[in-house]
């Protein structure tokens, strides 16, 4: 009976700890970006707090593809880049006819092979989208931002052969 009733313990304690490790998980608890339905947004969690970093609205896109359905698949995409590791620079690019913002691993470089995040319109130029989305999800809404070091603001959006990145790393980096 002993040795039933310690198994049983060792049992539980081992579901108990599996589920404080579950909720602890790094992956879980640091998920960077979620989808705010009601808003109809990508959100980005930040130091200077959630900032809405796209704002699905074009309902353009034909279904299954609602703005509910892209904030999600979207959202997704942001977080396996971040949880990766590859999430380093947002640029605008063109992938075969279709203008869309992808991941780069550095400022300069080309989409990472699999780094497309968001399909946008067909027809649009995605410099011109990119600048647009950044501009008003990002600073518009979160005012301006003053980081330490030196560093401006603005830095996080530049330019490069006429190709527009965004730093999504020093973003998303913790600043004191």
């Amino acid at each position: 009976m002993k040795i039933n009733i310690v198994t049983k313990t060792l049992l539980g304690l081992g579901i108990a700890l599996g589920a404080i490790s579950f909720w602890s998980d790094s992956s879980y608890s640091e998920q960077r970006f979620f989808c705010d339905e009601e808003q109809r947004a990508t959100i980005v969690r930040t130091h200077w707090g959630e900032l809405p970093m796209i704002r699905w609205i074009d309902q353009s896109f034909p279904p299954p593809y609602t703005p509910a359905q892209r904030c999600r698949q979207v959202t997704a995409r942001f977080n396996k880049f971040q949880s990766n590791g590859t999430l380093k620079y947002m640029r605008a690019a063109m992938m075969g006819n279709n203008p869309v913002i992808c991941v780069a691993g550095y400022k300069g470089g080309s989409c990472l092979i699999d780094g497309l995040l968001i399909t946008l319109k067909y027809g649009s130029d995605p410099n011109i989208a990119f600048k647009r989305i950044i501009d008003r999800r990002i600073w518009a809404t979160s005012g301006s931002i003053s980081l330490s070091d030196g560093e401006e603001a603005d830095e996080l959006i530049s330019e490069v052969n006429g190709t527009v990145y965004f730093d999504i790393e020093g973003l998303l980096r913790e600043r004191e």
